[in-house]
């Protein structure tokens, strides 16, 4: 009478080759994963773009970031190359965008309205050449950024190769606002020098009192 049991016996297991095997490919795939997560910028999607602040210089690095497929031919002819993102807020005034390279690499950037709705505001010409930070070159593109209206930078590479991307540096500023005192006119000068005769006037009384 034959068994249909199964026993487990040495010819059965699976052998220590196998078994180490599995163990490396599944170190290598978790290792895969690790450099993956560290190596991607922390603003490689819109949903988590940098936030710029009026002024105040950024440093970036598009290297390890990933293809924006979704974007191609949209927002300038390297939409679609490896980029990162940045968000500004509107506050009604006019917004000029500037980014400059730091590694000798062609930069290019548009303004999106929103993430994901491939709604376009507007980019800079395409550049042919780096605009280094050390020659105090910049890309620039500026817009009327309405109160309350976000605006997203996006921020790409011209290369394909896998690694390599470029360095640079972006900010936005607003225009100054005039701070200087309002020059006094003729008519407040006749008021200043009226109440300092009333003044006088009123001193000299008090003496004779």
């Amino acid at each position: 009478q034959p068994t249909t049991d199964y026993q487990l016996s040495p010819s059965n297991l699976p052998s220590a080759t196998f078994l180490l095997t599995m163990m490396l490919f599944r170190s290598l795939l978790s290792l895969a994963f690790l450099n993956y997560a560290v190596a991607v910028p922390p603003n490689d999607r819109c949903i988590a773009a940098t936030t710029l602040t009026e002024g105040e210089e950024v440093m970036g690095d598009n290297s390890d970031a990933n293809y924006d497929y979704n974007s191609q031919g949209i927002c300038g002819s390297r939409s679609d190359r490896r980029a990162v993102w940045y968000q500004i807020f509107g506050t009604g005034l006019e917004v000029t965008v500037s980014v400059c390279t730091n590694n000798e690499a062609v930069t290019d950037f548009g303004i999106f309205f929103n993430c994901n709705d491939q709604l376009c505001l507007g980019n800079p010409s395409q550049q042919d050449t780096p605009s280094n930070c050390a020659d105090g070159d910049a890309v620039e593109y500026t817009f009327l950024a309405e109160d309350g209206e976000n605006y997203f930078v996006h921020v790409r590479a011209d290369t394909d190769t896998e690694g390599v991307g470029s360095m640079f540096t972006i900010k936005y500023t607003e225009p100054e606002t005039d701070d200087e005192e309002t020059p006094e006119t003729d008519d407040d000068a006749s008021a200043s020098t009226s109440t300092v005769v009333a003044l006088v006037g009123a001193v000299s009384l008090a003496a004779l009192w």
